[in-house]
């Protein structure tokens, strides 16, 4: 005996639209700058200036550390700019900022930076992927 068929409607789950050109572009664009400027920071750790040693020892941190910390920044950058693993590498990114965040409340410095690049990141993913902006819908206030 063969099942009946099924209307289309209850097999077929309705896909989010497509971003924007704009919202495509923004979102790539927001996206350099984060992977950018975590490129940038991970090379200077991974560079082992003096500069930098002297700054991260500042930090609380043991020159033994900055490597596998540059190493941390390089991988959740290169996951976050690979479509098909960004929302894991925004998931990494959130939290490597998260400890940078903590390390410049206790030293006292400003924070803005940090949770600035991590606005950044999911506003990227937010403007690119359509499956997320269904998952996190904003609405309009009438």
């Amino acid at each position: 005996m063969s099942a009946s068929p099924t209307p289309a409607s209850l097999t077929t789950e309705q896909s989010p639209a497509a971003p924007k050109p704009w919202m495509l572009w923004v979102g790539r664009f927001f996206a350099l700058v984060v992977v950018g400027m975590l490129g940038f920071s991970a090379a200077m750790k991974l560079s082992m200036s003096p500069q930098v040693l002297e700054g991260m020892q500042k930090s609380g941190f043991a020159p033994s550390t900055i490597l596998g910390i540059g190493i941390a920044e390089v991988a959740s950058a290169v996951l976050f700019a690979i479509p098909q693993t960004s929302v894991l590498g925004a998931i990494l990114v959130t939290g490597y900022l998260g400890g940078a965040t903590a390390t410049h409340v206790r030293q006292g410095d400003n924070i803005l930076f940090p949770v600035l690049l991590g606005v950044l990141a999911w506003g990227s993913l937010f403007l690119r992927d359509p499956r997320l902006r269904a998952l996190l819908p904003l609405r309009r206030l009438r």
